[in-house]
């Protein structure tokens, strides 16, 4: 009758009409009703009355054949299996029963599978019972409590709103189902270690109370006896990385996915996970969502991704994408403590999963007796799992009793997806990120030749912070500089290692590089790191393409005071003044140098005319108001000096010199009238044969 299923139902009821006392009839009759409805994967098909009569029928007839048959372990899995997918939560906990009778059935015939089976299945009914008992907490004053968005709490202050009526138990609920769930999964892989679904419920416990190191242990002991396992190696990476050993975790990882088919590799690894759902009206945002993303060239998703993780990466020092490599075990995680087998959903897909995959594990969760329910306002049957994070987010997780799993509260579904759209994604649990110091850097952009440009890169390192607390006399520091385009190819490295006195006041010693550069998106990236302490900072910034060609201006250059290098011959590029770049830092009292290239001005009588002003305001008005500037030297005598207020003032310069496509300026400002402060400066160029106007700000602060 294979394929045949009516043919089949009216086989197997004759066939227990006339024998009753059938086991196996009325075990296949059950299967083949149950087989009919089993994809429903909720209690909504109760309002189906056919459906219903076969749900019914399916659970008669398994019944009746575990009462002809005790013995059977087979029978009793596979009610206990009919009883958890049918999604009544009455007969959903009558699954640990029937597995209980399953496992002492396989228990006296020896039967290893059989008992593996029937353990494995015990196991994930107590699983259930602990996911429903599990981190509960109570409501001091035993009311229901309001939960709803029109009850005057703002999103961010939700946390605060959980935390003043509800009250964490202690010790924790669920110790006990959960200790009975482990050693199950315990008993499930020592009688059949080659089984992967048993392996991965003992995954999941292990992981779930974060036993990393027990959980490597395991992982690697089944990576050894099945090579091929790249479920495993997987699970061994996400342990690796929790214990910090990230060259460890790479390396599993890495052997992992090179395991993999094609599509299991892209779903491991997708990228859309940590993208906005949409795209946003924010112009500087296009293009960062995952449906824009989805819909572009096979190549140039490849190459946004690699940017993206390369741009990310939290030292390049390191062999170690320290980011990737978080968001693999945040992924594999996902996988392997929500996967739902029962339900056909992978952990990944599930609502807690995308949350976890986007944030991390919460800082804060608990679960409250009854429903968040946004519309009603009220909790009312059921639970709410709490998970907060430390950056303000806070979301609600509804837990279905028929499952012991849980979703998204559904009217709060639009505004998490408003928060995924704000925040997509978070790195704030990122182990390490509180000894990376940040490096002061500027870079100066001037054209090249053809549609390159040169890079003047600035630093400040920040050796001082770096060395701190290093019990040691001498101790070595690496520097790294380099540069990649909008294809990461790297351009240019320059890495070097340096060795400090410890006993010393070293301060912020500068550092500086020059670098030509393509077209295109080009980043720049500076590092600085002390092996021994792991102590590290770092610099990145990513430079966009710019005009090659027609009239225009370099950035403004900030440093000491400028000269040309050749008195007797006007500079003809900035290569050609004598200036120390700076991160725009200056000591009060000192002297600020500026140095700028104006491209391609129009020509009348063989000269370029063009006016020059240059706009500082004070931003920081902390202390005395009022600054003062003066032009030590530089563009010649100035036509208009304007005072606007006491924070405020402009110089302009009238400029006539012979005509050439690239006009190299600088001056010197003195600064003994300026207070300590933040400072911006603009500068605007007029040029007066063609009137084009180009312009350039930046900002500088003068130090006590």
């Amino acid at each position: 009758m294979r394929g045949d299923t009516a043919a089949a139902l009216t086989v197997l009821t004759s066939a227990v009409k006339a024998n009753f006392k059938d086991p196996a009839a009325w075990y296949l009759l059950g299967l083949i009703n149950w087989e009919r409805v089993k994809d429903v994967r909720s209690a909504a098909y109760i309002k189906d009355k056919n459906k219903l009569k076969m749900v019914a029928a399916a659970d008669s007839s398994l019944r009746i054949a575990t009462q002809l048959a005790p013995d059977s372990a087979r029978y009793w899995l596979s009610l206990a299996r009919f009883n958890i997918g049918s999604a009544y939560s009455t007969v959903l906990f009558a699954s640990q029963g029937n597995a209980k009778e399953a496992y002492q059935a396989a228990e006296s015939t020896g039967d290893n599978l059989l008992l593996a089976e029937a353990a494995d299945l015990q196991g994930m009914a107590m699983w259930r019972r602990y996911e429903a008992s599990a981190n509960r907490g109570f409501t001091q004053d035993g009311q229901r409590v309001q939960l709803a968005m029109n009850n005057n709490w703002p999103r961010d202050k939700a946390l605060d709103y959980v935390k003043s009526f509800v009250k964490k138990i202690e010790p924790p609920t669920g110790e006990s189902d959960y200790q009975a769930a482990f050693e199950k999964f315990m008993v499930a892989v020592d009688r059949d270690s080659s089984n992967q679904r048993y392996s991965r419920h003992l995954f999941m416990a292990l992981a779930e109370r974060g036993r990393w190191e027990e959980l490597e242990g395991v992982a690697l002991r089944r990576a050894r006896q099945f090579p091929l396992d790249w479920q495993s190696r997987l699970v061994r990476g996400m342990a690796l990385h929790r214990l910090q050993r990230y060259a460890d975790a790479r390396v599993a990882f890495d052997s992992a996915l090179a395991m993999m088919d094609e599509g299991e590799r892209e779903y491991i690894t997708r990228f859309t996970r940590i993208l906005r759902p949409k795209a946003s009206k924010d112009p500087q945002l296009a293009g960062g969502d995952a449906k824009t993303f989805s819909e572009l060239p096979e190549g140039q998703r490849r190459g946004l991704e690699e940017m993206y993780w390369y741009m990310n990466d939290p030292l390049t020092l390191t062999n170690e994408n320290e980011m990737r490599l978080e968001f693999l075990a945040r992924v594999v995680y996902a996988e392997f403590r929500w996967t739902d087998d029962d339900r056909n959903l992978r952990g990944a897909e599930s609502d807690r999963g995308d949350i976890y995959i986007r944030y991390g594990p919460p800082d804060y969760q608990v679960a409250v007796q009854g429903n968040a329910n946004f519309q009603a306002a009220t909790l009312t049957s059921g639970a709410t799992v709490v998970w907060s994070y430390k950056i303000g987010l806070t979301f609600f997780f509804q837990l279905q009793p028929g499952f012991a799993s849980t979703r998204l509260a559904l009217n709060d579904q639009d505004a998490v997806e408003q928060i995924k759209q704000a925040v997509p994604v978070s790195w704030a649990n990122l182990p390490g990120s509180a000894m990376i110091d940040t490096i002061p850097m500027r870079v100066t952009r001037f054209r090249a030749r053809g549609d390159s440009s040169d890079v003047v890169v600035a630093t400040r390192m920040p050796v001082d912070s770096l060395l701190k607390g290093l019990d040691v006399d001498r101790a070595p520091i690496d520097f790294d500089f380099r540069v990649f385009d909008q294809f990461v190819r790297v351009q240019g490295v320059e890495s070097d290692q340096q060795s400090f006195r410890t006993d010393t006041v070293i301060g912020r010693p500068a550092r500086e590089w020059t670098r030509r550069l393509g077209p295109g998106i080009n980043v720049v990236r500076v590092e600085a790191m002390q092996g021994d302490s792991r102590r590290a900072a770092r610099a990145m910034i990513r430079l966009m393409p710019e005009a090659a060609s027609g009239f225009g201006m370099s950035d403004v250059l900030l440093g000491s005071k400028p000269s040309p290098r050749n008195e007797a011959t006007a500079p003809r590029s900035w290569r050609d003044v004598a200036i120390t770049p700076g991160v725009g830092e200056f000591a009060a009292g000192g002297t600020l140098g500026l140095l700028w290239e104006v491209y391609e001005a129009g020509i009348r009588d063989g000269n370029a005319r063009y006016r020059v002003t240059i706009t500082v305001e004070r931003v920081d008005r902390s202390g005395v108001s009022g600054f003062s500037l003066r032009v030590l030297e530089g563009l010649g005598r100035a036509v208009t000096r304007t005072q606007r207020g006491r924070d405020k003032f402009s110089i302009t310069f009238d400029r006539t010199v012979a005509a050439a496509p690239t006009l190299v300026e600088y001056l010197s400002l003195d600064l003994s009238g300026s207070p300590a402060g933040g400072y911006t400066l603009r500068l605007d160029v007029e040029d007066l044969v063609s009137r084009n106007k180009t312009s350039r700000s930046t900002t500088f602060r003068i130090n006590p």
